[in-house]
């Protein structure tokens, strides 16, 4: 069967690699770099696969994909005639949105295929991901040479990302754009550091434009809606490896359905960071009701003071209260060994932007 991929990949004009969440196990990732150093395959993954894909591979990496059909990763996967996918469940990413059904496609996991209507592979190799990609890899003969249309994809993705790095932290507005706010976590969210991610509209700027470059480095939900998540994961994060920094996020409506968490963080004075997105409502919930209802309701609350809260039960709170103290603001509250939080007034204006064909040209 392991051969009977290698021809399909020798074959293949359009070849794409999927990544599921189990793709991102430190074994299996590191197997795949071998994987697409041999064949030079584009790939993309869902969310919960973040870190899969180290630098040396990034040109070749489309980003993530998820909730909204519109992504880089997107239209490779339309333009596939192979998709192998790889530590896949169809729950992290309905295969409705991406499968067209034109291209063959190939499952490589622990557990056989959960068939459905769009997700039913052509060929399963089932069995330990790292072994099976090793052998995989060792039968590839050649390196793919990219289709014109793959290599524009792919150049235009690269495009955005130097957009970002470069001019992100021009966007001087206050409240802050999504985008600074992702550009000023990219340079505290190091490889030394593990970052959890709660559920909201922050949680798409964050899946789409946050990098990583180490297996199992990011934790983040996306089909189940876990609002409140980020500060209990980041605490347990914390006692699995206690001498590294980890750094959580979540909106301020998130925040509140989990904030008595501060107690435990404090009490077993865990080396987190909690930064809050602050809009003063239910913004993901407040979009969606005014697509299908065109009104909102029960959506906006507060505002809280933030700061003060951290402080009440005992952590180190901050609150960034210009566009020129986000930085500063989060490398001191980096550098807090123990609890600290720190709250951050963002403005969700170009949200609906993500629900169509955004490219970062239109903002930076």
């Amino acid at each position: 069967a392991i051969n009977d991929v290698a021809k399909l990949i020798a074959k293949a004009k359009n070849p794409v690699i999927l990544l599921g969440l189990m793709a991102s196990q430190p074994a299996n990732s590191a197997a795949l770099h071998k994987l697409l150093e041999r064949s030079r395959i584009p790939v993309t993954s869902t969310y919960q696969a973040a870190g899969a894909v180290n630098q040396e591979h990034f040109t070749r990496f489309a980003g993530r994909v998820g909730l909204f059909n519109n992504q880089a990763g997107d239209r490779l996967l339309h333009l596939a005639d192979l998709i192998i996918c790889i530590g896949y469940s169809p729950v992290e990413y309905e295969p409705s949105m991406w499968n067209s059904g034109d291209a063959t496609l190939v499952h490589i996991d622990v557990l056989p295929a959960y068939e459905e209507r769009k997700y039913v592979p052509d060929l399963e190799l089932v069995g330990d991901i790292a072994a099976t990609l090793n052998l995989l890899a060792s039968r590839i003969e050649h390196k793919l040479e990219l289709s014109q249309r793959a290599s524009e994809i792919l150049v235009d993705r690269q495009h955005q990302r130097d957009l970002l790095d470069r001019r992100g932290a021009s966007l001087n507005q206050f409240a802050l754009h999504p985008l600074r706010i992702v550009r000023a976590m990219q340079d505290i969210v190091n490889n030394d550091v593990t970052l959890t991610v709660d559920m909201g509209s922050f949680h798409i700027w964050i899946a789409r434009y946050l990098y990583s470059f180490r297996a199992r480095q990011v934790m983040i939900s996306n089909g189940q809606q876990t609002m409140g998540v980020a500060l209990p994961w980041a605490i347990g994060a914390w006692l699995v490896n206690p001498g590294r920094k980890v750094v959580s996020v979540s909106g301020d409506g998130g925040f509140v359905q989990s904030s008595m968490e501060l107690e435990t963080a404090v009490r077993l004075n865990a080396n987190v960071l909690h930064i809050i997105w602050v809009d003063n409502a239910y913004n993901m919930v407040a979009i969606q009701e005014e697509k299908k209802y065109q009104r909102l309701s029960g959506v906006e609350f507060g505002p809280v003071d933030f700061k003060a809260y951290a402080d009440a039960f005992g952590a180190k709170g901050f609150a960034v209260e210009s566009a020129d103290a986000l930085e500063p603001t989060l490398r001191a509250a980096m550098d807090v060994d123990g609890p600290a939080v720190v709250a951050i007034p963002v403005d969700y204006s170009d949200n609906p932007l993500l629900m169509g064909q955004l490219h970062l040209s239109q903002i930076l």
